[in-house]
This record gives C-alpha cells, sequence and structure tokens, in this order.
C-alpha cells in the first residue's frame, strides 16, 4: 500500500490506524510501484516516475537494441490511412506473422503510465489493429526507436517548491495524422 501526504503526521495517523487492524511492515519510501520506478532527489528537491525497465523490455522483445534512434514518434506529416491496409491475401499473410497487436499493446501501457508523449502514435497506430499493413508496422517500430533515444530521461518529473508541488513540463511527440474517418 502506498501512502503519501504532505504532513507526516497524516501518515503516521494512518499507518497506526492501519496497523490496529492488520499486520503491516514499513517497507520505507516507494521505489517501485505496478511496475513503475519513483526516483527521488532530495538534493535537488525532485522527483521523477519512469518505466525505463519496461521499456527496454518493449526494445528487447521487438528487435530494436542496436537500431538507430530517433528524434521523434513518427514522422512529421505521415499519414496512415485504411488505404495502407494489406489489399491480397500474400500481403494479409505476411503481417499475420508480425505481431502488430502486440507491439500496439505494449505501447498503450506504456504510453497510460508514464510516457503521454506517445500517447497520440499509439491512438493513431491502434486505429488499425484488425488489418494493419506495413506501412503502420513501420510507424509502430519507430515509435520503438523513438523509445531509445528517450529511455534514460524520466517522463513524468516534478519538482518541489516551498508553497507544494509544481510540475515540470513535459515535451510530447508531433502528432501524425489521418486522411479518413474511422
Amino acid at each position: 500500500m502506498l501512502i503519501a501526504s504532505r504532513q507526516k503526521a497524516v501518515i503516521a495517523s494512518v499507518k497506526a490506524g492501519i496497523a490496529e487492524k492488520f499486520r503491516t511492515k514499513d517497507l520505507g519510501k516507494a521505489r517501485f510501484i505496478l511496475g513503475i520506478e519513483i526516483d527521488y532527489d532530495m538534493e535537488r528537491r525532485t522527483s521523477g516516475i519512469s518505466q525505463k525497465a519496461y521499456t527496454e523490455s518493449i526494445i528487447k522483445k521487438f528487435g530494436q537494441e542496436n537500431a538507430k534512434s530517433c528524434l521523434t514518434p513518427l514522422e512529421p506529416g505521415v499519414n496512415l490511412t485504411k488505404a495502407d491496409e494489406p489489399q491480397t491475401e500474400e500481403d494479409r499473410a505476411k503481417m499475420k506473422s508480425k505481431p502488430y497487436r502486440s507491439l500496439v499493446g505494449s505501447l498503450m501501457y506504456l504510453a497510460c503510465g508514464t510516457r503521454p508523449g506517445i500517447s497520440v502514435a499509439v491512438a493513431k497506430l491502434s486505429r488499425f489493429l484488425e488489418n494493419p499493413g506495413e506501412k503502420h508496422w513501420d510507424a509502430g517500430i519507430k515509435v520503438v526507436r523513438y523509445l531509445l533515444k528517450t529511455n534514460d530521461v524520466p517522463s513524468c518529473s516534478m519538482a518541489y517548491w516551498e508553497r507544494g508541488l509544481k510540475p515540470i513540463p513535459m515535451r510530447t511527440g508531433p502528432a501524425i495524422g489521418t486522411t479518413d474517418a474511422r
């Protein structure tokens, strides 16, 4: 269980209340919760969260460990459309061997957790889960290659100021367009 408050007295009170009814063990400051790493820098008065290990597993799962990294999740101005879906049975069979759903699902979990900068790209990719084409696959792999470039940067950071928390703005990737409605 994670207990958070600005006031130590509130934390102590909650812990005491729980300890009255249940056997508890205080593990100290949280470092991981639900696969999300929490990093504190008391000297700089900042904290951040990341899914670095999960991101590395995605990079490895899709064979991009030695690929060239990218500066953006997707190419600016790229359009993913229904016309990019496979048109022949041969093309459909070729795409069936590619784990497109797994790719998009992995990226979606990451976007929902700590990487909102890829969420627009993931939303666009998810429109083609039923019948993805080679262009859709390549666009998804490009998002993975973007993760290579940005994996060491905490994606969500907070700076502690005298009067509470103030978010540090995050960079988000460019949106990709689409010309058809689905």
